[in-house]
């Protein structure tokens, strides 16, 4: 059904004229409030039915018809209608008082997991990232389609947000309380105060932390045992240049490296990355020197590799490039496994 099609449905309603059929579809829109019916608006339209619908609620609808066959009447058809179209209007106006009765009783986004008592509510509906300030200090990027429940002010132990989306967090340090950002896929990233990325991919079912600065412990939800935390049990730590995607269907968790890591200290005029010039320098020197700039393990698989001597300025390459340069000199390749990069290779005399 298009969206003007619907649009004359809910037009007729509000009028009384719709036909038995007709009055089925908009009573089932109206008890998934839009949520499930996959009913978009634009704008425009938006505000064109706003004001439509203010112009037709009557809470006393004179001359009701018969009843039509089929449908329990455990209320006037006169006030349903104006709750209906109250309840449209107030969702297509912005989102506000549906997504904060959400945040009090814990529905909506999260179907899982319940946002606790009092917390507030933003969901992002523009085209652009926008920025969300806690009151600790702490920066959230929140992303387009995406919604923050986040409490007023932080009180208890921890510091705990929800997450329906993407969003790229920059935490204010704090030693006393932990950052908690929780996912309905099960998964809680929690954090002292570093800066990271969390990405859904609702269509599989997945959620992906990304960190930038710090670390960041990542678990599932359920695991509330302190015991089990401080064994590690089911809970992985992610530093800069690392990701781990979790599968809520199966709980798997996957570490591997981000497509492109960055230095952990970006070179300056006072201190330029002369670490990566090298001449006659042993191999394994300079993947000492790239383990430094960019916080990855790399390992040789082969202890003959480290009698290989690599000559040449790496300081522009990015990461990949300059280990591809490396290895093509040194007659060797790499792998990524998880989070550790792989030399393979005969070796030097």
């Amino acid at each position: 059904m298009s969206q003007y099609e619907f649009d004359e449905i809910l037009q007729k309603y509000l009028e009384g004229k719709c036909s038995p059929a007709e009055e089925e579809i908009v009573l089932e829109w109206y008890k998934t409030f839009i949520g499930e019916s996959g009913i978009s608006l634009s704008a425009a339209e938006k505000r064109s039915l706003e004001k439509r619908i203010w112009s037709k609620i009557a809470l006393d609808e004179p001359g009701l018809k018969g009843q039509r066959p089929g449908i329990v009447r455990m209320i006037g058809r006169s006030w349903f209608r104006a709750a209906a179209a109250a309840c449209l209007l107030l969702l297509l106006g912005g989102g506000y008082w549906y997504f904060n009765r959400s945040a009090k009783s814990g529905v909506q986004a999260f179907n899982k997991i319940s946002i606790p008592e009092g917390y507030k509510v933003i969901s992002n509906q523009d085209s652009i990232v926008q920025s969300v300030q806690l009151t600790d200090g702490s920066e959230v990027e929140l992303q387009p389609n995406s919604t923050l429940y986040y409490p007023e002010k932080f009180t208890g132990k921890t510091r705990n947000v929800y997450l329906a989306g993407n969003a790229f967090f920059r935490i204010a340090h704090d030693t006393s309380k932990h950052f908690m950002v929780h996912t309905d896929e099960g998964l809680l990233a929690e954090v002292l105060g570093t800066s990271f990325y969390v990405l859904h991919d609702k269509s599989n079912d997945k959620v992906e932390v990304i960190v930038v600065t710090g670390k960041v412990s990542v678990y599932e939800e359920k695991i509330k045992d302190a015991a089990k935390l401080m064994a590690l049990e089911g809970k992985i730590i992610l530093t800069p240049n690392q990701k781990v995607t979790y599968q809520s269907l199966n709980s798997k968790f996957v570490t591997s490296l981000v497509e492109e890591p960055k230095p952990l200290e970006q070179a300056t005029d006072a201190q330029p990355l002369q670490s990566f010039v090298f001449e006659e320098t042993p191999l394994s020197e300079a993947l000492t020197a790239l383990e430094k700039a960019y916080g990855i393990t790399i390992e040789t698989e082969n202890e003959q590799l480290r009698n290989c001597h690599v000559t040449g300025d790496l300081r522009k390459q990015k990461l990949y490039d300059k280990l591809d340069v490396l290895c093509k000199s040194t007659q060797s390749s790499y792998e990524i496994r998880g989070t550790v990069i792989y030399i393979r290779g005969k070796g030097c005399n």
